[in-house]
C-alpha cells in the first residue's frame, strides 16, 4: 500500500501593489543601514498611516550600493504603506539625484519627503511636520532640531552663518537629513548643473542655495530631538564636500550678493511641540585639535596663497605641534570672508584649504563653552551668524 504525503503549498508572499496615483513620496536614502533601515521605515509608515492617511503614499528606500543587507531588511519589513527599492551609484547626493528623478516621473505626487536612515531619533511626527507646510503652499521645508552644541557643527559653524551672512537668509538648519519638497523646489534642483561635490555631502548645502535662489516659498518645522553619530574623517569630508559646493554656488551667483540683500527668515511650523529634551554628545577635544594642525601643515601653501602672508604668519604661529588654537567668532568670520572672495582658486582648492581652520574655530568652541548650558552655547552660535551678516561689508570692499 502507496504511503500517502502531504505536501503543504509553499509560503509565498503576495508582492505589494504599488499604488497608481501616490501623493506623498517618503524617500530613505541608505548606505550600509540594515540595522536601522526597519525601525525607520516603520516610523515613516507609522506617520503617513496615522496622520495622512486619506494621502495616497508611498516609501522609497534608494541605497548607495550598499554592501550588508540593507535591501533585504527594507523589503521584509512590513508596513501598511507600499515600498519601492532604488539602487544608486555611491554618494549621497547620486543617491538624492536617483530619487528627484523617480519623484518627478510620478506625475501624481506633490510632496517629498527625506529622512536619513542613520538619525535614531526619529518620531511619526517628523513625517507630518515636514509634509504639511509643503500641502499649504510652501515649496521647500527645513528642520529645527533640539541639537547637542557640539552636533551639526559643520551647519552650525560654516552653512548657516554663511548663508546668514552672505544671503541674508536666516535658515538655521540648511541641510536636506530631513526636508520635505515641492514638485516646484525638486525640479529646479533637479533639472541644473551639480558641483561635482553635490553628488556626495555637498548635496546638503546644493538644496538650500537652489531654493533660495529660486526665490521659492521657504518654511521651517520643529522636529525635536536629532542624534547622528559622525566620526572625525566623515565629518571632515562632509565639510570639504559642503564648502566646495557652497564656494562654487555662490561664485556664480556673485551678482545677487554682492550688494545689500534683504533680511529674510522662512517661518517656523510646530513650534509649540518643540522638546527640551537634548541628548549628549562626545568630543574628543585632543584629537580634533591634533587634527587641524597637522591638516594646518598639509594645506599651507594654499592658505597662504587665499589669506595672504600678514594673516598667514598669525594663524601659523598658533597651528605647532602642541599648541592650543584660538580663533574668535569674529576672526573666523573675517576668515571665512576671505574664501568666499577668492573666487581666482578653484571652490575644491579652498574648501580643502579652509578644513583646518574650521577644525581650529570648532576647537576653540567647544573649550570656550564646555561648561555653559545648552541655551548659553546655542544663542553663540546664533550670535555667530547674526556676526557674519553685519559683517557682510567685507565682501564688497
Amino acid at each position: 500500500m502507496a504511503m500517502r504525503v502531504k505536501i503543504r503549498p509553499p509560503k509565498i508572499r503576495a508582492p505589494q501593489i504599488l499604488p497608481r496615483r501616490p501623493e506623498i513620496i517618503v524617500g530613505i536614502p541608505t548606505y550600509n543601514e540594515e540595522e536601522n533601515i526597519s525601525n525607520i521605515t516603520k516610523t515613516v509608515d507609522s506617520g503617513l498611516s496615522k496622520y495622512f492617511p486619506d494621502k495616497k503614499a508611498l516609501i522609497i528606500n534608494v541605497d548607495s550600493n550598499s554592501t550588508d543587507s540593507t535591501r533585504k531588511a527594507f523589503l521584509s519589513t512590513r508596513t501598511k504603506t507600499p515600498k519601492q527599492y532604488l539602487e544608486s551609484p555611491r554618494g549621497k547626493g547620486a543617491s538624492l539625484k536617483q530619487l528627484f528623478g523617480y519623484f518627478l516621473g510620478v506625475e501624481s505626487a506633490t510632496v517629498l519627503v527625506i529622512i536619513d536612515a542613520n538619525v535614531t531619533t526619529a518620531s511619526s511626527r517628523w513625517v507630518r511636520n515636514l509634509a504639511t507646510p509643503i500641502l499649504k503652499g510652501f515649496d521647500h521645508v527645513f528642520p529645527a532640531y533640539n541639537n547637542h552644541e557640539y552636533d551639526a557643527s559643520v551647519t552650525n559653524h560654516f552653512c548657516y552663518p554663511v548663508i546668514r551672512g552672505v544671503l541674508g537668509v536666516d535658515l538655521r538648519h540648511p541641510v536636506v537629513g530631513e526636508t520635505a519638497m515641492s514638485r516646484k523646489a525638486v525640479d529646479r534642483l533637479y533639472n541644473r548643473a551639480w558641483p561635482p561635490a553635490a553628488n556626495y555631502y555637498g548635496i546638503d548645502v546644493l538644496a538650500a542655495l537652489s531654493s533660495i535662489f529660486g526665490e521659492l516659498r521657504i518654511a521651517q518645522a520643529y522636529l525635536g530631538e536629532c542624534k547622528y553619530d559622525v566620526d572625525t574623517e566623515r565629518l571632515a569630508e562632509r565639510f570639504e564636500h559642503r564648502a566646495a559646493t557652497l564656494f562654487e554656488k555662490l561664485d556664480k551667483r556673485v551678482h545677487v550678493w554682492k550688494n545689500d540683500v534683504p533680511t529674510r527668515r522662512p517661518p517656523y511650523f510646530f513650534k509649540g511641540n518643540r522638546m527640551s529634551k537634548i541628548h549628549t554628545a562626545k568630543v574628543d577635544y585632543k584629537a580634533l585639535n591634533e587634527f587641524a594642525i597637522k591638516e594646518f601643515a598639509k594645506n599651507k601653501a594654499n592658505i597662504k596663497k587665499i589669506i595672504g602672508s600678514e594673516l598667514y604668519r598669525k594663524l601659523s604661529g598658533m597651528f605647532k605641534s602642541g599648541a592650543k588654537l584660538s580663533i574668535s567668532a569674529e576672526a573666523w568670520a573675517d576668515i571665512v570672508f576671505i574664501f568666499v572672495k577668492a573666487s581666482k582658486v578653484s571652490p575644491a582648492r579652498r574648501a580643502k584649504a579652509l578644513r583646518p581652520l574650521y577644525f581650529g574655530r570648532f576647537v576653540t568652541f567647544y573649550r570656550e563653552f564646555m561648561d555653559k548650558s545648552h541655551t548659553i552655547s546655542d544663542r553663540a552660535i546664533v550670535e555667530q551668524a547674526e556676526l557674519f551678516f553685519k559683517k557682510r561689508g567685507v565682501l564688497t570692499s
